[in-house]
């Protein structure tokens, strides 16, 4: 009788550790659906923004997060880590199972490393999205070496090396660093400047506007002149009697900047010329009512209220936009020493 006691206690010692450990278990609940909102700060000025996460966070919090820097994906991804706490558990996360908003983010995938803690990888697809600054600060240096301030967010650099107005290969260049060395391209006298835009690391088809060098002037020689051509004494370019072209030898403070198929004055201020004369590199130029270049026959009015015809180069291969003076033009006309059109020694007028 003693030992058939002591068996019985010993089932039902069994049968009360039984019980009580499966109601431990189930007592926790599944966490089966996943809610967050993602919000990346690309202001920060750092090659990878940080990221701010939001969720309603019901049976679990967000314990860290980081960019798959080395992935070689499309878009960035990211992995949050989630932490269960002490009364839910993760079950199998699908796609279907998570609601995410907030940079495009998409779900990629997510892993168990325990009940209690889950990785899951996001694809940011519209992270960076039209959100990318222009280059700034271009210039040459000594051995022809063109540079500009880095971009943040900039996943690499396309730049092109012109020449006299035209590019000097049918295709830009592509570098990571914020510098180029076009030593081995230029090889011959002329006037050089560089175009340069930035690409997105977040976003493949968010790119800068492409934004133009100031110029570098190589002789004959190969001697190069890196001093950016923006003088403090300006010419106004016409004559306040005659409306005419005056002549001298001063640069017009500025550049010249290529955009939508045309050149354009800009100011020391950003501002851009407009109906003005500009006087560089010992030549005249006009730059029209829409800034852009006057090239061709042009009728102008001068601040007398009357209109003169002067002829610009249209040569690519030349110095495009140069006003003809005191020559005969390409079309065999006459244009006097301030490039007004003439017939038999008079300028035509209306």
């Amino acid at each position: 009788m003693r030992n058939g006691k002591k068996y019985c206690a010993v089932i039902a010692s069994s049968l009360l550790l039984a019980l009580l450990v499966p109601t431990t278990c189930f007592a926790r609940d599944k966490i089966e659906e996943i809610s967050l909102n993602f919000s990346a700060d690309l202001d920060a000025g750092t090659e990878w923004p940080s990221m701010e996460i939001s969720g309603d966070e019901e049976g679990y919090s967000i314990d860290d997060f980081y960019f798959q820097t080395d992935s070689s994906d499309k878009y960035p991804q990211g992995v949050v880590t989630l932490l269960a706490d002490d009364e839910h558990y993760f079950g199998t996360i699908k796609s279907a199972d998570c609601e995410l908003e907030g940079e495009g983010a998409r779900f990629v995938k997510a892993v168990k490393k325990t009940g209690s803690q889950l990785h899951l990888t996001v694809s940011f697809h519209e992270m960076g999205e039209d959100s990318l600054e222009d280059p700034a600060g271009l210039s040459w240096s000594q051995g022809n070496i063109a540079s500009w301030t880095p971009v943040p967010g900039a996943k690499h650099y396309e730049v092109r090396l012109m020449r006299d107005g035209k590019s000097v290969s049918a295709q830009s260049v592509e570098t990571a660093e914020n510098s180029y060395d076009f030593s081995s391209m230029i090889n011959q006298a002329g006037n050089y400047s560089f175009r340069v835009r930035a690409v997105s690391r977040y976003h493949p088809s968010t790119v800068s506007q492409w934004i133009d060098s100031p110029i570098c002037l190589i002789d004959e020689t190969g001697t190069a002149n890196y001093e950016t051509l923006q003088p403090t004494d300006a010419q106004s370019g016409v004559n306040s009697q005659s409306g005419e072209t005056s002549h001298g030898d001063t640069n017009t403070p500025g550049r010249w900047v290529w955009e939508q198929d045309s050149w354009y004055w800009e100011y020391p201020d950003g501002s851009c010329a407009i109906s003005q004369w500009i006087f560089y590199d010992n030549g005249w130029y006009y730059l029209n009512a829409d800034s852009r270049m006057a090239s061709g026959w042009n009728w102008i009015a001068g601040s007398d209220g009357i209109s003169r015809c002067y002829c610009f180069s249209e040569d690519p291969l030349g110095t495009v936009g140069k006003l003809y003076t005191n020559t005969v033009t390409p079309d065999g006309s006459l244009v006097n020493s301030d490039g007004a059109w003439t017939v038999n020694g008079i300028v035509q007028t209306r």
